[in-house]
């Protein structure tokens, strides 16, 4: 009979691990290079009175929700983490109820 059950947890901590280290050393870093790449462009060769600043505070306005997008990766790691402490938890719980009536 094949099982419910089946957690690796090494597996769980190596992509847990791949989505935070994507939002840090790949996401995060290549929005603030495109930012900055834009803030230049709007301060240097995109320069008109009003819609330079406009188009700066939207840019600004969109970074800040795609940081936040990048934040719910990480807690979604999180989550996987805390699924994996809470099934050894229950593990090791059960583990000594069945010892202790042994």
């Amino acid at each position: 009979m094949p099982a419910n059950i089946s957690l690796s947890y090494a597996e769980i901590e190596r992509v847990s691990n791949l989505l935070d280290t994507s939002v840090e050393q790949t996401l995060v870093p290549r929005m603030e290079e495109a930012k900055a790449e834009v803030d230049t462009l709007l301060e240097t060769s995109l320069v008109l009175t009003e819609a330079s600043p406009a188009l700066q505070t939207q840019y600004e306005k969109f970074t800040g929700a795609l940081k936040d997008a990048t934040q719910s990766i990480k807690d979604y790691a999180e989550q996987f983490r805390q699924i994996m402490n809470s099934i050894k938890d229950m593990d090791h719980d059960l583990a000594e109820k069945v010892r202790s009536n042994g």
